[in-house]
């Protein structure tokens, strides 16, 4: 059959032409959609038929005569069923997220969303108010919805995925109005929702501070329709006069009183059961089987069907249906109206034309390129936008193959918007397949990301066509493998060993990013051996372990949190165990994985948490049980229970026969804490108990008690060298220098003198370091007299060691005159000889 020319399908209102473009003949049973509750979603997407539960059915006039929710294309194919048992309905609508969601909101308050991709329904409760009173009716919009309880008290949701029900203000009526709309919080001046409410002769604007009266007197109105962009209105009295005016209906712009139309008949309907926006400018109203599209100077185009019809706004037009056609009413734009439009002359049409010509070898062909001169790049650019805006593709592929002609004539043209349309027209036509169902146009396409278009096909289980989209898109497809095999998954009946075969066959081509969601559904399918197979293959082990424990493989998500080297998800398991089993057996677990064992004393320590004694218990870890107490203690002033404490430290050391070391240190312990009591009982001041053996000795030997501090060295076998340290730093800082000099001069120091001489000076007692300089190495005195500044017994000393780098320093430091004259003659005289 041949393909009409494209002005055929259409329509001229005023100076402006609207295309009635055919989608399908619709593929579902003869239904009368009377009957049902209808849900048509956005983007050429699904259509939601319920039964009407308020109108009576002869049993078997209906094909359908259950409760359930029936999904069928936009195409009338079957794409699912969604068994629904509840409270009636009161409100159905599509959201537009890639998930393709159904929100069911029931009479009593509750609302269930139903997801075409597969996942569980989730519910969420509208509040008290809305289950004490009852919903009656709702509103939606793409993110959310309104909904109003029967005392007319309006509720809404500002976000379906983060549900948080909120009240409006009260609108301040008694009875039911007339008609009501949602203003989208997107499009409103505050940034949030507003409804309109037809009360009487005006209309109500309720937002969630105020109620305001519009104070119009043209009332009552029977049906309101927001345009996209939330700048006009769509008004329709009682009296079927209607009306586009201004949101803050201060301007009027456009009128149509359908009751003063002479042609009606008798049932035809002058008020419309709803409206809907093609675009910005222009409204269609649904009159039953008439359709009405009224322009924006109050003209109108009237479209008739045979059986009542609903209506899908969408982006760029409105989509109509009913139970045998489906069709789009969408603006021509000004690129397809020059190329088609009867006798234009742009340069568009003229490159259409010899496009045509060189088809038929027509010898104007050339004639006409050559007419276009300077504007072929506008030409190209034009027949590229209107096969973008062109419904059919015979006509898509003239507009394309025209363009690529007068590319050829271009020298500087970029050729990828050429490239880019073909590639978006492929998709969207396979889109549009009658086997696929989801008519969008070029518009719909770009408006939302390659992925939502992937998971739409997806929810459909039409797996092999996002594939080729995604390959042809050059897109990611793990997101089509992964759904793929969990539709595989869910509808299989081989076992777990023959299905993972199956998937591994498959799945071998194509590494996944991420394993976990195949494996959630495998386990939930009752697959857990395939479930684990499968986590094999999952890389990151934060996404692995999480599901592991879920699945009750403790033993395996602490083998898989171990070999990642992520303490964090180490701990994650160990908490997970401490809370799902009794404390013997957590211990024992944890005891045969060494670095969760090491990690759990870790927190213990870092938590003080009094668990960790009973684990070291439990595990016959004699010395980290007697370490803990040890370090417990480590603050602790009171001598009697820091003693009592210790001992039973001890005792449970002398358990382990191969920890005697530690043994004999608590040992020396306790006995430095039996005499630090007995100093606390001779001396005043501050306690010993806390001080280890060295600053017990230091204190010592700081009072005087030097005959303590030599018995302590004693009991405790101090090396003398380390006592020598100990006694130097002490007498120095008593100031004891008779002391320090009988230290010096009782024997040779263990420790040498330099150490007496640098205390000396760090004291700022020069004269005492000066004393025990002598007893130094020759080749130190020089530079050691030199700190104290001591010139003239450095330079005798740096003379005598013949140390000319010394005495340079000596002399350079010096300031008297008569020293540095002879440091200089030394020099000389070293130097000479």
């Amino acid at each position: 059959m041949a393909v009409q020319h494209p002005t055929n399908e259409w329509h001229a209102l005023q100076d402006t032409f609207y295309r009635k473009h055919r989608l399908y003949q619709m593929q579902w049973a003869e239904l009368d959609l009377s009957k049902f509750r209808i849900a048509a979603s956005s983007f050429g997407g699904p259509i939601a038929l319920v039964r009407d539960e308020r109108q009576l059915l002869e049993a078997g006039s209906m094909p359908i005569l259950d409760t359930a929710i029936h999904v069928y294309s936009a195409s009338g194919h079957v794409i699912g069923r969604i068994e629904y048992e509840g409270p009636h309905i009161a409100g159905l609508c599509w959201t537009s997220s890639e998930e393709e969601q159904l929100i069911c909101v029931q009479e009593d308050g509750n609302v269930r969303v139903f997801s075409l991709s597969g996942r569980e329904p989730v519910s969420f409760s509208l509040g008290v108010e809305a289950k004490e009173k009852g919903i009656i009716d709702c509103r939606f919009w793409d993110q959310g919805f309104v909904a109003m309880t029967s005392d007319f008290r309006l509720i809404y949701i500002a976000d379906t995925n983060e549900p948080k029900p909120r009240m409006l203000a009260d609108p301040g009526i008694n009875e039911p109005p007339h008609c009501w709309a949602v203003v989208p919080p997107q499009v409103t001046l505050s940034r949030h929702v507003e409804v309109l409410m037809a009360v009487g002769q005006t209309i109500l604007a309720v937002d969630a501070a105020s109620m305001q009266d519009q104070l119009l007197e043209q009332g009552p109105y029977a049906c309101i329709s927001i345009s996209p962009n939330g700048r006009l209105a769509a008004l329709c009295s009682n009296s079927g006069r209607m009306q586009v005016v201004s949101i803050d209906f201060q301007r009027s712009f456009s009128e149509l009183d359908r009751s003063k139309k002479t042609d009606l008949l008798a049932d035809d309907m002058i008020i419309p059961m709803d409206m809907a926006w093609c675009g910005s400018d222009a409204v269609l109203g649904n009159f039953g089987t008439e359709a009405v599209l009224i322009g924006p100077f109050g003209d109108s185009l009237s479209f008739n069907y045979e059986a009542p019809v609903h209506l899908v706004q969408e982006l760029d037009g409105v989509r109509i249906f009913n139970a045998s056609i489906h069709e789009f009413i969408s603006r021509v734009g000004e690129d397809s109206r020059n190329v088609f439009q009867i006798g234009s002359t742009a340069p568009a049409a003229l490159l259409y034309d010899a496009s045509d010509g060189l088809r038929t070898h027509s010898a104007r062909a050339d004639e006409i390129v050559r007419s276009i001169g300077d504007e072929m790049s506008l030409a190209v650019d034009t027949c590229i936008a209107a096969a973008g805006a062109e419904p059919v593709v015979e006509f898509q592929q003239q507009l394309l193959r025209a363009a690529s002609l007068g590319k050829s004539f271009l020298t500087t043209f970029n050729g990828d918007k050429l490239v880019d349309m073909c590639r978006c027209l492929r998709i969207v036509n396979n889109l549009g397949a009658y086997s696929v169902g989801l008519p969008v146009s070029l518009v719909q396409f770009q408006s939302l990301p390659l992925e939502q278009w992937v998971a739409r096909l997806l929810n459909r289980n039409l797996h092999r066509l996002a594939l080729q989209l995604c390959t042809y898109a050059e897109a990611p497809a793990d997101q089509v493998y992964v759904h793929w095999a969990c539709a595989k998954i869910r509808a299989s009946t081989l076992d777990d060993d023959a299905l993972y075969r199956v998937l591994n066959e498959k799945l071998q081509t194509h590494l996944l990013s991420s394993y976990v969601d195949v494996a959630e559904v495998a386990n939930r399918c009752g697959y857990r051996r395939l479930a684990i197979k499968l986590l094999q293959h999952e890389p990151r082990a934060a996404s692995q372990v999480p599901l592991l424990i879920s699945m009750g493989q403790d033993e395996a998500a602490m083998e898989a949190a171990v070999k990642s080297g992520d303490a964090d998800l180490v701990y994650f398991v160990i908490f997970h165990l401490y809370k799902g089993m009794a404390l013997a057996d957590f211990f024992h677990a944890i005891s045969r994985i060494p670095i969760a064992a090491r990690l759990f004393e870790k927190y213990c320590m870092e938590t003080n948490s009094p668990i960790l004694e009973d684990y070291y218990f439990q595990d016959d870890a004699f010395v980290k049980s007697a370490r803990l107490i040890t370090i417990d203690n480590l603050m602790q002033k009171d001598g009697l229970k820091l003693l009592a404490n210790l001992k039973v430290a001890l005792k449970i050391l002398q358990n382990d026969k191969t920890s005697l070391r530690e043994t004999r240190h608590m040992e020396l312990q306790i006995k430095l804490v039996e005499i630090q009591r007995q100093l606390d009982r001779d001396a005043s001041g501050d306690s010993f108990i806390g001080l280890t053996l060295n600053q017990t000795i230091a204190r010592c030997l700081r009072e005087g008690n030097y005959s303590r501090a030599n018995k302590l060295r004693g009991d405790f076998n101090l090396p003398e060298v380390r006592f020598y340290w100990i006694k130097l730093r002490a007498i120095v800082q008593r100031r004891d220098w008779s002391e320090l000099s009988r230290l010096a001069n009782a024997r040779k120091s263990p420790i040498g003198y330099r150490p007496f001489v640098d205390e000396c000076i760090n004291a700022l007692q020069f004269q005492e370091a000066a004393r025990y300089i002598p007893k130094c190495d020759n080749k130190e005195r020089a530079l050691l007299f030199l700190r104290i500044g001591f010139f003239r017994e450095a330079a005798d000393a740096a003379m005598l060691a013949r140390d000319l780098d010394s005495l340079r320093q000596i002399h350079d430091a010096a300031r008297e005159p008569t020293l540095q004259h002879e440091i200089s003659q030394q020099i000389e005289r070293l130097i000479s000889s």
